[in-house]
C-alpha cells in the first residue's frame, strides 16, 4: 500500500494490484521450474486480464534494486502482453503508454507490454494516441515513435520543459491529471 501511495497511484486501483512476499516462489507455483530460487524477494503484482476478464499474464515490479525491475509471466503464450484490456472502451479514444502503472493515470488507457501494440481493426488509427516514455535520445523509443507515425497514429512528443521520464514521474512531481491531459492534448 505504501508503494502505491508514494507513486500516487489512484486509490481506486489499489484493489487490482497485489503483493507477493516471495515472487519467484509464486511464479514457480504457477509455472513450475521457471526460476531457480536462491534468494527470493517481494514484488508488486500487476495482473493482465483479457477483454473478458480472464487472467493471462502478470507482472512483478521490484521494490528494491532487483534486476530486471519488471518480470512478466505469461500464462497464455498466445496472447500479446497488453495491460488494461478489461477496462478499455474501444468506442472511445484510446491512449497507449509503455507501462501498466502509467496507464492507471489516464482514462481509457492500455499499456503495451512489448515492442509494439497496434489495434488493427479495433478502432480507427486517429482514435489512438501513443504516449512513449520521455527519452528523446533513446534510439529504440525514437524508432517506435517513427513506426506509429508511419502508420498514421497520434503520438505525444513531450515538450522540452518536461524532463521527467514517464507519466507516473510527471504525476509524482505534482502535475495534476487534468494538467497531464492538457499536455498530452
Amino acid at each position: 500500500r505504501l508503494y502505491c501511495v508514494n507513486r500516487k497511484i489512484p486509490e481506486k486501483y489499489f484493489n487490482i494490484l497485489y503483493l507477493s512476499e516471495k515472487f519467484m516462489t509464486l511464479v514457480n507455483e504457477v509455472k513450475p521450474n521457471t526460476y531457480k530460487v536462491i534468494k527470493d524477494h517481494p514484488r508488486l503484482i500487476i495482473p493482465f486480464y483479457d477483454t473478458t476478464g480472464k487472467l493471462f499474464a502478470f507482472q512483478g515490479r521490484a521494490f528494491g534494486k532487483e534486476q530486471p525491475k519488471y518480470l512478466t509471466i505469461k500464462l497464455d503464450e498466445g496472447k500479446q502482453k497488453v495491460y488494461g484490456l478489461e477496462r478499455v472502451n474501444f468506442q472511445n479514444h484510446v491512449y497507449i503508454v509503455e507501462g501498466p502503472i502509467d496507464s492507471l493515470f489516464l482514462d481509457n488507457s492500455l499499456a503495451a507490454g512489448g515492442a509494439g501494440l497496434f489495434l488493427k481493426n479495433k478502432i480507427p488509427n486517429d482514435q489512438i494516441t501513443y504516449i512513449f516514455d520521455n527519452e528523446p535520445r533513446n534510439k529504440e523509443i525514437v524508432d517506435r515513435m517513427y513506426k506509429v507515425i508511419e502508420q498514421d497514429y497520434n503520438v505525444v512528443v513531450w515538450p522540452n520543459d518536461i524532463q521527467l521520464k514517464d507519466v507516473n514521474d510527471i504525476i509524482m512531481s505534482g502535475v495534476s491529471t487534468a494538467e497531464l491531459k492538457k499536455i498530452i492534448s
